[in-house]
């Protein structure tokens, strides 16, 4: 059970930073980073800081987030992920980013 685990963890982790990555497949401009566009994010106000219910609604919206994609890992809706389901959801999390790099060059090519 501690294996699946870790394993479910693992692909959570990998398919944060994926979807990270496919969300903006250009690079960032010069002085915006990850970090400069999460604290945007959460910035929901614009005043340059972050509040603790900002953070706290942010930490919200990404646990929706996880939660969706172990859903999505959970194919049999067992409540469970094993491997098989995680190494499936890890092999269609790498085919759409496949996709989408497609796509974006076919587009840039027009």
């Amino acid at each position: 059970m501690r294996h699946y685990t870790l394993i479910a963890g693992l692909i959570l982790v990998i398919a944060g930073a994926a979807q990270a990555e496919s969300d903006n497949m250009a690079p960032p401009a010069k002085g915006h980073d990850f970090g400069h566009h999460m604290f945007e994010k959460m910035d929901a106000d614009n005043d340059g800081n972050i509040s603790k219910e900002e953070h706290e609604q942010g930490l919200q919206q990404m646990l929706a987030k996880r939660r969706a994609h172990f859903a999505t890992m959970d194919s049999d809706g067992d409540g469970l992920v094993s491997k098989d389901e995680a190494q499936a959801a890890a092999g269609k999390m790498r085919d759409k980013f496949h996709e989408k790099r497609r796509d974006c060059g076919s587009e840039t090519k027009k």
